[in-house]
């Protein structure tokens, strides 16, 4: 089933211009997930009226192996290719990521968009 309301379409346009990233691995269902690749994660919004929202993503970079500087170096190379690739990255922070029961390096990024209707 497609989704056409602006939340969705919004999350939809987000995944599109990351996967542009040469290599990069965006997956928006977390049952999808294989390190190293980028989580989109529920994002919060603020409406303004019924038509335009800033919405804000939780976007989860999931890398391999230990918590050290073999698994930080490509969280950052990815941090840099989603800055670089133009949007609305606000701010990041290391961390670590359970996903079925296993601990991932991590880094988690947050990009603000605003979401409007025609």
């Amino acid at each position: 089933m497609a989704y056409t309301d602006l939340f969705n379409v919004t999350l939809d346009n987000l995944a599109a211009k990351l996967t542009e990233i040469s290599g990069l691995r965006v997956v928006t269902d977390p049952r999808n997930l294989q390190p190293p690749c980028v989580f989109l994660d529920a994002p919060s919004f603020e409406a303004f009226n019924y038509n335009i929202a800033k919405m804000v993503f939780p976007c989860i970079i999931l890398t391999m192996g230990p918590s050290n500087l073999d698994a930080l170096r490509p969280a950052l190379e990815i941090a840099a290719a989603l800055l670089n690739k133009q949007v609305a990255v606000t701010d990041g922070n290391p961390s670590n990521t359970m996903i079925g029961g296993v601990e991932y390096p991590s880094y988690s990024i947050n990009i603000s968009i605003q979401a409007q209707t025609g």
